[in-house]
């Protein structure tokens, strides 16, 4: 798993996916407990994108 692509914190919690990110397989929603960044991760690319 990615850590937060804001302060590259590895603390953080599970979140409900929104509607459109729910249409994409295997995406991951997570909220960092440090700085409070909502971000989504794309396994299949590696990649991490902040909402």
């Amino acid at each position: 798993m990615k850590a937060c692509p804001r302060c590259k914190s590895e603390s953080r919690h599970r979140l409900k996916r929104k509607a459109v990110v729910k249409m994409i397989p295997g995406t991951r929603s997570y909220g960092c407990d440090k700085c409070n960044t909502y971000y989504t991760w794309f396994p299949i690319i590696n990649r991490t994108l902040r909402v």
